[in-house]
């Protein structure tokens, strides 16, 4: 091992301990390091850069620039292209405008900032071929999100914060410094002798964070506990492993609730969701919402407005929950879909004898046939193929999907009712009325596709003449 005195012995020793202990480091590990000239970073490379030769270790520095600051911004960067050139380092970098990017999104500049980092990284390890990155997160910023997230409210998986690997659409992130406090790498960085850059809008206590680093932890040190951050820490750890077990229990059950899901769309079964335990129930709603939209949260406010619908046993509810997601209750289903896939754009095709046609808003591709046979014997369950009075019909009929003031004369009745009550009584969810093809002659229904023929149109005895139009898949 390399010979350095003992503090910095000490803290290689404990850095070597927690990269053990989870695992972060492989002997032979390719690992881009985001060093963004700060000490944590620095300090980060630096424990690496120890024990490259001993763990075979391939590094490469990665850099962004977030014109947030100006000529600070810019320093930061000239810093880290100077750090890698003095060690001889690779080195990738990146400007972005993340004022810009926060804008354009409705972000934060915390959350827009994070996001276009990630992005960059991804880009670079997939260019490099690099699987992981590693980052400076500390303890002291575990206790710093952990608090953050409880005054802006959280639940569990908050609290659980930053975990010491994770993964981000195929990219590992690492922190092995979470286990030590900042001071203890200040006090590396210092005895190292290392040159760093200091950010002076981390002094800014207009910013949240800020206030809770500046004011808070120390306040929460002096006066309640001192040793508050690693309380806080074993608080993350100690929930994400109740977290870890309660997400197998939610993946276990959550295939049993699911009825249909299709793009935009999901149906859960109402009784199986409610057979389930009261604290997998919000879960598994969060679950349908991710799988939905993964860029969708379900908050508490809006659990909590569904979980009184429910007590109420409401037939009939709907409530929005996020980016244009709707969570409702129709009889025995729970509907979560996507607003814009509400309805099915309109729709008509016009239908002639002998000729097929698609319908590229269904996926169904229907066929017109006439006979002179009684052909509707061959098999009256088939729903996808309706048979009628031919001379009953004038041509070309029409294929459309339902418009306002719709009536239709359902098989076995003498008059017409509204198509929007027949819908009810046949219990057709709402999330289906627009996808259902009709079959117009003379602005008439004569069928209802899959569902009911109409009674003027049905065949009969008399029938000489029969319609056939069946339908496929595209």
């Amino acid at each position: 091992m390399i010979t350095i005195d003992k503090i910095m012995d000490k803290t290689l020793e404990a850095f070597l301990r927690t990269v053990m202990r989870y695992n972060l480091i492989k002997k032979g590990d390719s690992l881009l390091i985001a060093v963004s000239g700060g000490p944590d970073s620095v300090g980060l490379f630096d424990l690496l850069y120890q024990i490259r030769v001993d763990w075979h270790l391939d590094l490469h520095i990665i850099h962004m620039n977030h014109c947030l600051r100006g000529e600070s911004s810019d320093k930061d960067q000239f810093f880290a292209e100077k750090f890698a050139k003095d060690l001889k380092m690779p080195i990738s970098v990146k400007r972005v405008e993340v004022a810009d990017y926060a804008r354009d999104r409705r972000l934060s500049i915390e959350e827009a900032a994070r996001e276009c980092r990630l992005q960059f990284f991804k880009e670079e390890a997939s260019r490099l071929g690099i699987r992981k990155v590693a980052l400076g997160h500390h303890k002291d910023d575990q206790a710093e999100t952990v608090l953050f997230r409880i005054i802006r409210g959280t639940g569990l998986k908050g609290l659980g914060a930053m975990k010491p690997m994770s993964d981000w659409q195929g990219l590992t992130q690492i922190r092995p410094l979470i286990e030590f406090e900042k001071a203890q790498i200040l006090e590396y960085v210092k005895e190292r002798k290392l040159a760093y850059c200091t950010d002076e809008s981390n002094q800014e206590t207009r910013f949240m964070r800020n206030r809770i680093r500046h004011r808070l932890l120390p306040d929460l040190e002096r006066y309640y506990n001192p040793k508050i951050k690693n309380a806080l820490a074993n608080l993350a750890e100690t929930v994400t492993l109740d977290f870890a077990y309660l997400d197998e229990v939610i993946q276990k059950n959550y295939p049993k609730v699911i009825r249909k899901r299709k793009e935009g769309l999901l149906i859960l079964k109402k009784k199986k969701f409610l057979q389930q335990p009261e604290a997998l129930r919000f879960r598994i709603l969060q679950k349908a919402v991710k799988e939905i939209d993964s860029e969708s949260e379900l908050d508490y406010f809006h659990w909590d407005e569904f979980r009184k619908a429910l007590e109420q046993d409401l037939r009939s509810y709907k409530i929005h929950v996020a980016n244009e997601l709707s969570l409702g209750i129709e009889r025995k289903e729970i509907i979560l879909k996507k607003q814009s896939e509400e309805d099915v754009p309109n729709f008509e095709f016009t239908l002639r004898l002998g000729e097929k046609v698609r319908v590229k808003e269904l996926g169904l591709e229907f066929a017109v046939e006439a006979f002179e046979q009684r052909v509707y014997k061959v098999d009256r369950k088939d729903r996808t193929c309706g048979i009628f009075d031919l001379e009953r019909l004038a041509f070309p009929v029409t294929v459309r999907n339902r418009r306002e003031g719709d009536v239709f004369q359902p098989l076995g009745l003498h008059y017409t009712k509204k198509l929007k009550d027949f819908f009810i009584s046949r219990k057709i969810p709402s999330y289906e009325k627009s996808n259902i093809p009709l079959f117009v002659s003379r602005a008439e229904i004569f069928w209802v596709y899959g569902v009911e023929i109409s009674d003027r149109f049905k065949v009969t005895h008399r029938t000489r003449r029969f319609l056939r139009i069946s339908s496929r898949p595209f």
